[in-house]
This record gives C-alpha cells, sequence and structure tokens, in this order.
C-alpha cells in the first residue's frame, strides 16, 4: 500500500498547496504598543486575554470579517479584529489567528496591543476603545517608483477622495476599492478601509485626516499606503485587492473590466491545476498496477492456466493430489473401457496407479466434460 499512501499524500499537498502558499506568507505591516510600560499580568487579565484571542482566532471563520467584544468583569479585556473589505472566511481566520499568535510577542507584557498585517487588524487592552478615532502616530511606507509628473499627483488625491465619498457617504460599508484609467496605458487602484466599529462620520474624518499626511511622505511615489490604527489608505498602479499576485499593470476601461480579467485568471489557473492533478491521478494508477502486478508474481497468486500442470516429480503423496497426467494415462485418456457410468456430476471412470513404496491403489475419477476439453476433474 505503500505506493497508493504516497500519490494519495501527494495529492493532498496538490490540492492545499495554493492555500498553504498563502498562508505562510502573512505580510507584517506594523504594530503599537500604545505607550504601555511592560508589567506583569495578574493571572485573571491573563486568562481573559487568552480566552480574547482564543475567542478572535475561532470567530473570524464564520464572521463577515469584523467582530469586536469583551471578556472578564473586574479584569476586563476588550479586542476587536478586522479584515481587509475584499478578506473573509478561512483567509481572514488565517490572518487573524496568525496575528492572535504574534501580537503577545510583539507587545510582550503589555495590557494593550495592535498589531497590522496586509489582511487583517487586530487589537487588545484593559479599557474599551470601541468607536474611538485614531489618527495619530500614523505609518507608511511607498514603493521606489516616482511619479512622472504633477497632474498624476492631483488625478490620485481626487480618485482617493472619490473612494472616501463612496465608502462614507454612498454605503454603509466603511471600506471602498476600485481603479482609474490615468492614461490610455497606465491604470491606478486604490483602497480606503476603516476599524467598522467606527460611525460613518468616524470614518470620514479619520481617512481625511490620513489623506492629508500623504504630502509629507508620499505623494511623489507611484504606490503608497498610510495608516493611522483606525484607517487606511492604499494607493498603487497594481491590483493588490484581489487575492492574486498580478506582475503587471495593464489597461482597463472600467472596473468591470477588471471584474473580468480577474475571473479569466483564476478560471486560467484553475483549469492547470485541474490537468496537473489528473496527470498526476492516471501516473498514481499506473504505479499502482505495476505494483499489484509484481506482488501478484512474487506472493504466487495466478489465474488458472490449463497450460501449467503438475508432473509426476513434483507429485507429494501425502497431499493426495493426482496430476491430469497421470488420470490421463491411467483411464487411457478416458476411454470408454475405464467409464463405470455417469451421475448427475458427470462421467465416473475407474483408474489404477501405482504409489510409489504403497503398491497398487484404485481410484474412481469424475469427470465432467463441460469445463475440460474431453473431461475435468
Amino acid at each position: 500500500m505503500m505506493v497508493t499512501q504516497t500519490c494519495f499524500d501527494f495529492l493532498l499537498l496538490m490540492s492545499f498547496g495554493t492555500l498553504v502558499t498563502k498562508a505562510q506568507t502573512q505580510i507584517y505591516l506594523g504594530s503599537n504598543c500604545q505607550n504601555t510600560s511592560q508589567e506583569s499580568f495578574s493571572s485573571a487579565y491573563q486568562t481573559n486575554l487568552d480566552k480574547m484571542l482564543t475567542w478572535m482566532s475561532t470567530d473570524a471563520a464564520t464572521s463577515k470579517g469584523y467582530n469586536h467584544t469583551s471578556i472578564g468583569v473586574n479584569t476586563t479585556v476588550y479586542g476587536l479584529y478586522d479584515c481587509r473589505g475584499d478578506v473573509v472566511g478561512h483567509f481572514c481566520q488565517f490572518c487573524v489567528s496568525f496575528a492572535a499568535r504574534e501580537a503577545p510577542k510583539r507587545c510582550p507584557n503589555r495590557v494593550s496591543a495592535m498589531v497590522w498585517y496586509e489582511y487583517c487588524i487586530l487589537r487588545y487592552s484593559n479599557e474599551s476603545f470601541f468607536g474611538k478615532i485614531l489618527t495619530h502616530p500614523t505609518w507608511h511606507g511607498f514603493g521606489t517608483k516616482n511619479v512622472s509628473h504633477m497632474a498624476e499627483v492631483l488625478k490620485g488625491e481626487g480618485f482617493v477622495r472619490s473612494l472616501i465619498r463612496k465608502a462614507t457617504e454612498e454605503t454603509t460599508q466603511l471600506y471602498y476599492l476600485g481603479g482609474f484609467n490615468l492614461s490610455s496605458t497606465q491604470r491606478r487602484y486604490g483602497m480606503v478601509h476603516c476599524s467598522r466599529d467606527l460611525t460613518n462620520e468616524g470614518c470620514r474624518q479619520c481617512l481625511e485626516a490620513v489623506l492629508a499626511q500623504v504630502h509629507k511622505c508620499c505623494e511623489q511615489k507611484i504606490g503608497w499606503f498610510i495608516w493611522s490604527g483606525t484607517c487606511m489608505i492604499r494607493y498603487d498602479d497594481q491590483m493588490f485587492y484581489l487575492l492574486n499576485n498580478q506582475t503587471s499593470s495593464l489597461p482597463a476601461s472600467n472596473q468591470q473590466t477588471d471584474k473580468k480579467r480577474g475571473y479569466y485568471k483564476r478560471s486560467k489557473i484553475l483549469i492547470i491545476c485541474i490537468s496537473l492533478m489528473g496527470s498526476i491521478f492516471l501516473l498514481c494508477l499506473s504505479l499502482y498496477r505495476f505494483w499489484y502486478r509484481r506482488r501478484v508474481r512474487k506472493d504466487g497468486f495466478r489465474l488458472p492456466s490449463f497450460h501449467k500442470i503438475q508432473t509426476e516429480e513434483s507429485w507429494t503423496t501425502d497431499l493426495r493430489i493426482i496430476p491430469l497426467t497421470t488420470i490421463l494415462q491411467s483411464t487411457d485418456n478416458f476411454s470408454e473401457a475405464c467409464k463405470l457410468g455417469e451421475g448427475g456430476f458427470g462421467s465416473v471412470y475407474k483408474m489404477e496407479h501405482k504409489l510409489q513404496s504403497k503398491g497398487s491403489q484404485s481410484f474412481l475419477v469424475k469427470a465432467r466434460r463441460s469445463l475440460i476439453t474431453k473431461s475435468c476433474l
């Protein structure tokens, strides 16, 4: 069974390979221990914190990508997780679970902590922070490519402001993403996102405050992000908000074209994976058949063959097995002279054969002509 087990394990790894690869590449973007000093936790607070981290890891699998709660009475722990607007389900759960393991390490012995990864934010504290806006400090990052002219900066800022309006005024999602054509050959993409414990107005204020910081750090860069702890803006020349990597920017006419491109790319990947898994399955099947045939030959399991009949030399008297060649000789090839009669199981013949050191013995042989050309044992 070694061959079949190996093939099964390989197919299982292929099936989950994509998920594992993404799971292993959680990108750390920042953390904030909120200027609290290191201190020893009480056992009650540590117990409640462990419960909070476990709850967030579990709840993220079935929620809509966000939730918050409090655990405990006298030593209360307040906790919140918030996955990026385009990330839900198992991707969200993995990011939150990863952040729940890493947060105590990045902020050891701190009663308050906040960690930010590419797909999620996790935060806990001994004081309630739900609904409160954070605009300072901010964290930012940017790429190496610079904009070519000031007009691009103005277009980018106008585009980001339109995303803010859509996230806070035209919808209640507190996040929005999209793209626009910078020129006939270039396209830009953006996302705004707020922690979903904020109100629409609180989200708008946070995003506007963060956007005002962009000119100090990033406006001359093609790709950048800025985050305050409760809201985030990201701008790039690549479609970063899809859960697959895009190595180049292609021109598109509208957002519907972006969706189609993502659909076609996912379909292509799916077809390749199915074809590869089918080939591996056929290979495993061939290996199994080869292994099975070798085992049959080795263990001696063979189908009956009338061409391999036992000879007198290999006849052991202890088993009382009479070779067909001996029966043919002793009955004169099943002649009528040796025939005693017929019964329900076939013709009955008399034969005599001299067994070694045991004298002459007589045997009755029943034959069914329907199974052998002339007779059958």
